[in-house]
């Protein structure tokens, strides 16, 4: 009965941490218009991200909800495969809620979980692999791989930690097999080796220490080392580093497409929760200070940049220029076409870029000219703004008028 009771109250605290999530990333969603980039993905990209939000979108109507459902979807997936991952690496019920929070409050998590790109998917899909290896479903695992060479150029790296891990556990099987999955992925999406050195590294480091947070950053790069040189290695770690290593050797010559990477990357909180608990209960409680301020500056950092980006429109009260907010291509556009719908106008002719956004909320492109102005010009029909502060302004042309 005890251990029924323990294993209820750890389900319990998944269940709340995913609907957690769910309703924080939901009013996210609200806050948001479809980008030019998310745009192209929609209208022009085979990818799964565009093949998804497409088939959403044909269901539930065009709206940012039906637009990014697919990777809402994908992110408590996997949230509930971390946790089931996470159960043969942390032992106790407390390190693995830990690890599940850790990884719901990463900025790079949030935005994949949000954004439309092969972010979300592609995390969601590398746990459900590890997780079928770990349970031993051999059969399903082998299956899935084989569906992951022709879903994404993204698992090229997966592809290629799975064959270094075969090496390591003498595992021919899963050696050749990756290999082979590796050659088919390359042959459909190629790889991009062009570029001189520029120190694109610098910038590597950069977006990687965004996408989890610069404290938390620096403590994975430790964390990665010291499992490397003295821990227990699994498939867990071999995805992670792979990717790491890979990304940060090819950027030295070009720039990459980071969110290939990523991914791979973000999945590592179990390792890092178990890496800082061995050290940290090893020790007696007169030495775990320090463990317990950076635990406490980590945690405050983390739960920071989650409210920053969970609700970043508040930061356009103190923004000298809106247009320089962080996510400011993500605003504006839905507001824009509620306001000509209130006004009739179903047809506008304006930049390629805004047209293509505004075609989603089914504003089509016409005769009328809509001129974006700048944030000075006292001259607008149509001002958007953000907690009664103008982001956008935009004048209809004389034929209108």
């Amino acid at each position: 009965m005890q251990k029924q009771g323990f294993l209820y109250s750890e389900s319990f605290l998944i269940s709340f941490i995913c609907c957690f999530s769910l309703c924080c990333l939901l009013y996210a969603v609200s806050t948001l218009s479809i980008s030019y980039y998310e745009a192209e993905i929609f209208y022009n990209s085979g990818s799964m991200a565009g093949v998804m939000s497409r088939f959403f979108v044909s269901i539930f109507g065009h709206n940012d909800y039906a637009l990014r459902s697919p990777f809402l979807i994908s992110h408590i997936i996997s949230i509930v495969l971390l946790y089931k991952i996470s159960k043969s690496i942390l032992k106790r019920k407390f390190d693995r809620v830990i690890s599940v929070l850790i990884f719901i409050f990463l900025p790079g998590v949030i935005a994949s979980a949000i954004l439309v790109n092969d972010a979300g998917i592609v995390i969601m899909l590398a746990l459900l692999g590890i997780y079928l290896y770990q349970i031993r479903q051999t059969v399903a695992f082998y299956l899935v791989l084989v569906l992951l060479a022709f879903a994404s150029d993204s698992f090229l790296a997966y592809f290629i930690a799975l064959f270094v891990f075969g090496i390591y556990k003498k595992d021919g099987q899963l050696a050749w097999l990756s290999a082979i999955l590796f050659s088919i992925c390359l042959s459909i999406y190629g790889f991009d080796t062009g570029g001189k050195p520029r120190g694109y590294f610098l910038d590597t480091i950069s977006i990687f220490a965004a996408v989890f947070s610069p404290f938390v950053f620096i403590y994975f790069v430790y964390c990665m080392y010291r499992i490397w040189v003295k821990e227990q290695k699994n498939l867990l770690w071999f995805v992670v580093i792979t990717s790491f290593c890979l990304c940060l050797v090819a950027s030295i010559r070009q720039r990459l497409e980071i969110e290939n990477f990523l991914p791979f990357c973000v999945i590592s909180t179990p390792l890092i929760v178990r890496v800082f608990f061995n050290s940290y209960r090893v020790r007696l409680p007169i030495f775990r200070k320090s463990y317990k301020f950076m635990t406490s500056f980590v945690a405050f950092s983390l739960v920071i940049s989650f409210v920053f980006v969970l609700f970043n429109e508040i930061f356009y009260i103190y923004a000298q220029n809106p247009k320089k907010h962080f996510a400011y291509k993500y605003h504006v556009a839905k507001e824009l076409s509620i306001k000509l719908k209130e006004m009739d106008i179903k047809n506008v002719q304006t930049d390629e870029r805004l047209a293509l956004r505004l075609k989603f909320y089914g504003i089509e492109n016409g005769k009328t000219k809509l001129i974006n102005l700048d944030l000075k010009d006292n001259y607008a029909n149509i001002t958007i703004e953000k907690f009664g502060k103008p982001i956008a302004k935009f004048k209809l042309s004389q034929e209108y008028i």
